[in-house]
């Protein structure tokens, strides 16, 4: 999958992702609110696409968070 290539349903890219994900991490540690985070799923048919956008979620938490 390219970095421009389209995940699922709202057409995220994964760098889209990403970001959105970074704001709201960052957004609740600021905040000082707890989060907890669980799979999904409606990125793509491609499993390797999903388990990466997944991947991409928990290592920004644990830059974030620790």
């Amino acid at each position: 999958m390219l970095a421009t290539d389209k995940l699922g349903k709202l057409g995220l890219t994964q760098a889209g992702c990403k970001a959105r994900d970074e704001y709201v991490l960052q957004q609740a540690k600021t905040a000082n609110i707890p989060v907890a985070i669980v799979m999904g799923g409606g990125y793509s048919e491609d499993i390797e696409d999903v388990v990466e956008a997944h991947c991409n979620t928990f290592r920004l938490a644990q830059q974030i968070f620790f």
